[in-house]
């Protein structure tokens, strides 16, 4: 048993005969290998001229010899350069048209890019089917001649890769000025308006080389009427109106208009005008809604699940293309759906209507200002005569927007007030008046509230604003609720009309945000110290809900007894004033109680 331990033990430690082999071969060829490599050393180190100095003298030496040689070439070249002259082109891309309609439904948003050489422009995103106006220029500077100017139009895309449309390559020969000409590009239709104008400089001025190779100053617009009389075809606003083209179109969307089936098209948002186009099975519909018959915009929702814009109208406005749909309150609107961003279309409307107004109010203010110059100028008696007519032209195309809904209006009383309209505002209306504050007082309403009259520029007239926090008698309703009353005072001309207009709205009650009380005092002159008062009230739903017969029967039979208390307040009131006898305080908590 040890023997054998013994014996297994001397094969494990000792190697056998062919490890031992391979062992001595291997040994054997490192030590040839590095025998090599040190008589290698010895003799490069014995050598005299291939000492490390000497190399790297070599190597320096043919540097500079390369350097020099560079500098000299690149001042051959720059001198060659000075002496001969540049040239200076001028590129401006005015229109396209019968362009390939890169999207399902035959619209395209094309833009251009213009490259001569290394230098590389871009044109500006125009939303139109197949004819874009452009009217912009775009600076170039060529070296040498003959110059390549290649233009590719291609369709924005916000998801895709952009598709090419057509590109067209042009050579510039020499100092030459073309008129507008027509280009036809390398697609299956598609043609293209270009003006190439171009001048020699030299190129000795710093200035000058950078105006024109400036990437931030190579656009300048371009868009009067003198060179767009050349244009053939306009754009879309004025392919489907009568529009000139100085009204361009600001924003352009893919979208749906609601009728008895969706019609889908494109809307174009102008400065003055919103329009929709659309061509659904060979049948045509044009929308074109001016800014100013706008009354609000809103979001909804059409079918539930597809986000929608519906725009309410003035009350009159319509016949602009289609005809309007009907809401249960009487108002008009239009319903576009179907928005690859509703909330992005929506911005752009409302910043399209703020603009607008802000346009008016400006024209305003140019009207206050010149209709006294006007007067007072009577030198020229055509000129005070034009500015006049101007004047009276500006005045008529400002139309205030209503503060209330006349169609849910319905008469609730009608009496006599001891007073003139004008004295029905100072006693009870006034800033200084305290005939609310005391009314609310004895209703025992808290956080009274009310602001200063001033003039709207959008109601007409004046205009301010009263919260408080009233009580509420209804079960279902909290103890109290805050109130918001909007209140609208305007005289006719002689002061012997006025017409007092209210909205109230009760935040915290059921279903409050839903709806507006809307109320009309007509106060009309009846003799020198009377006058008559023609009360009107209506409930206008915002939203509609499935109680709102409740909501309107409800909210009216309680406005109107809340509507003859103040009235009957406010004579006793002003009757109180006159006779100067015991403070009004018992007579206004008498009537309201």
């Amino acid at each position: 048993m040890g023997a054998q331990y013994c014996s297994w033990l001397l094969r494990f430690l000792l190697p056998s005969l062919w490890e031992a082999e391979v062992a001595i071969s291997a040994a054997a060829l490192l030590a040839t290998v590095a025998l090599l490599l040190v008589l290698d050393q010895t003799a490069s180190s014995t050598s005299p001229t291939a000492s490390p100095l000497s190399s790297a003298a070599e190597a320096c030496g043919r540097d500079s010899r390369c350097r020099r040689q560079r500098r000299s070439g690149r001042a051959k070249r720059s001198n060659k350069a000075a002496a001969e002259p540049g040239l200076a082109s001028e590129v401006e891309l005015v229109s396209a048209k019968y362009l390939i309609g890169a999207n399902l439904n035959g619209t395209s948003e094309p833009y251009a890019v213009i490259s001569l050489g290394d230098q590389k422009r871009f044109s500006s995103m125009v939303p139109t089917p197949r004819n874009p106006v452009w009217g912009e220029g775009f600076n170039f500077l060529a070296g040498e001649l003959p110059a390549e100017v290649t233009i590719t139009i291609y369709d924005w895309d916000n998801v895709c890769k952009c598709k090419v449309i057509g590109s067209v390559t042009l050579a510039i020969l020499g100092k030459d000025e073309t008129g507008a000409t027509w280009y036809d590009l390398d697609s299956r239709s598609g043609q293209i308006c270009l003006r190439i104008s171009s001048v020699e400089v030299l190129p000795t001025s710093d200035s000058f080389f950078k105006q024109y190779t400036e990437t931030n100053s190579q656009r300048k617009m371009l868009l009067n009427k003198q060179r767009l009389a050349r244009i053939e075809d306009s754009g879309l606003l004025q392919a489907i109106t009568e529009f000139p083209h100085n009204e361009i179109v600001h924003h352009s969307y893919s979208c749906a208009l609601e009728r008895s089936f969706l019609h889908c098209g494109r809307m174009c948002i102008s400065s003055w005008h919103l329009c929709f186009h659309s061509n659904v099975f060979s049948k045509q519909l044009n929308v074109i809604i001016p800014l100013q018959d706008i009354y609000e915009i809103r979001r909804s929702q059409h079918s539930l699940i597809n986000p929608a814009i519906t725009i309410f109208l003035h009350t009159g406005a319509g016949g602009h293309g289609a005809p309007t749909l009907c809401c249960q309150n009487g108002s008009i609107r239009y319903k576009f759906t179907s928005f690859w961003n509703r909330n992005r279309t929506f911005r752009a409307l409302e910043a399209a209507l703020q603009s607008y107004r802000a346009t008016l109010d400006a024209e305003k203010q140019v009207r206050s200002h010149l209709l006294p110059k006007g007067e007072s100028m009577n030198v020229i008696s055509s000129r005070t005569d034009n500015i006049k007519t101007e004047d009276r032209s500006i005045e008529l195309a400002i139309t205030y927007q209503p503060f209330i809904n006349e169609h849910v209006l319905v008469d609730v009383t009608s009496d006599t007030f001891p007073g003139t309209p004008e004295k029905f505002f100072t006693v009870i209306l006034g800033d200084n008046a305290m005939f609310f504050q005391q009314y609310r007082d004895a209703r025992k309403d808290t956080d009274l509230k009310l602001s200063k009259w001033h003039v709207s520029d959008v109601y007409g007239g004046n205009f301010r604003e009263v919260t408080f926090r009233s009580l509420c008698n209804s079960p279902l309703c909290p103890p109290d609720t805050a109130v918001t009353e909007l209140q609208r005072a305007s005289f006719s001309k002689d002061k012997r009309n006025l017409i007092y207009e209210t909205k109230q709205q009760a935040h915290d009650v059921p279903f409050g945000s839903y709806f507006e009380i809307h109320c009309r005092w007509s106060l009309r002159t009846t003799s020198s110290s009377t006058c008559q008062v023609d009360i009107k009230i209506g409930v206008n739903m915002k939203k509609w809900c499935i109680l709102q017969s409740k909501i309107k029967s409800g909210a009216t039979d309680e406005y109107r007894r809340e509507v003859c208390k103040i009235l009957e307040a406010a004579s006793d009131y002003t009757l109180r004033a006159e006779s100067n006898g015991p403070a009004s305080d018992d007579t206004v908590a008498t009537s309201s109680a």
